[in-house]
């Protein structure tokens, strides 16, 4: 099997998989990048230790942060083990220890005054997408990935699908919010009206579209937040719409931030979310459901009250 075709069956298992398209650029890119050094190895190398000199040259690249080559090993592996069906053994050892960094999560004035000032660009109601990071505890693409049958205004609440690690879970839709939410209910329509007209279907999961094609023209799937032309599909390359880009929530976070003078990035509006609803005493165990986190233990990186407790010693030795 040359390159060409390992990269070609690299594809077709990740789809086949129903991963991501982000994830397959990934994969990809890392794999290409590995078969390219492999030729400058001594063949005799197992797979292994092939692997191994691989992600050693990039540990002492200063300039790559941990979680790429978190993200280097995890192509790797998939690519051994579900493509060339050879998994690796005893591999576990190279993977990267991430360091342990406290959450940043920005105060909550911070955050009254960054939300007061983000502004809609391009169109786009980038202004209602922040308040959603921060009044629900959303990942960036989170609220862009919302189609109408996510949303029930009736109980106010958010299904949040497939987010990260496949996992689906339902947040509490912020009332303040319920007003703007049906004025873009009925944008979205206004688009998903032309599209009708032009024949133009939505972007949905593959083995759904093929299955139940005509899924692409339900109201019900339709986007919350739609771009605002058509694209074409990287996989069937047929011409669909999509949501809005997640740049555009960047872009405009970074405008306000840059008028206030204060250092705010869109994920720590998520962070303010966690941190600032503990402090207020809600239940952990509800903040981690609400977030979508694994181990109760990510959720508590977010309080530092055990820590704060402590008394310090300077402070009894000059008191007493």
């Amino acid at each position: 099997m040359n390159a060409s075709q390992a990269i070609q069956k690299l594809r077709l298992v990740i789809r086949r998989q129903h991963k991501a398209i982000n994830t397959e650029n990934s994969y990809v890119y890392w794999v290409r990048r590995y078969i390219h050094s492999v030729k400058q190895y001594p063949p005799t190398l197992s797979s292994e230790d092939k692997v191994e000199r691989f992600l050693s040259a990039l540990a002492q690249n200063r300039n790559i942060a941990a979680a790429t080559q978190h993200q280097a090993f995890n192509a790797l592996v998939f690519f051994y083990r579900d493509v060339l069906l050879l998994p690796l053994k005893n591999v576990e050892l190279l993977r990267v220890t991430r360091p342990a960094h406290l959450r940043q999560a920005p105060s909550q004035a911070n955050v009254r005054a960054l939300l007061e000032t983000v502004p809609n660009v391009a169109g786009y109601p980038t202004n209602l997408i922040a308040r959603l990071l921060y009044g629900c505890g959303l990942r960036v693409t989170e609220p862009l990935h919302l189609r109408i049958k996510d949303i029930n205004l009736q109980k106010s609440t958010l299904a949040i699908r497939d987010s990260k690690g496949g996992k689906d879970r339902v947040v509490a839709l912020p009332k303040s919010l319920v007003p703007e939410i049906k004025q873009q209910f009925q944008f979205a329509k206004t688009i998903w009206l032309r599209d009708q007209q032009d024949d133009i279907p939505l972007q949905i999961p593959e083995n759904l579209a093929s299955k139940y094609p005509e899924v692409g023209f339900s109201w019900a799937w339709a986007w919350l937040f739609p771009g605002h032309h058509p694209c074409r599909h990287p996989h069937s390359h047929l011409i669909v719409r999509y949501h809005m880009h997640e740049a555009h929530v960047q872009r405009a976070v970074k405008i306000a931030r840059r008028k206030l003078g204060i250092m705010v990035l869109p994920h720590e509006l998520r962070h303010g979310y966690a941190t600032h609803a503990l402090e207020a005493g809600a239940n952990p165990r509800a903040i981690q459901q609400a977030m979508g986190h694994k181990s109760l233990e990510t959720t508590m990186k977010y309080l530092h009250s055990e820590s704060l407790s402590v008394r310090s010693p300077l402070e009894v030795l000059f008191n007493t």
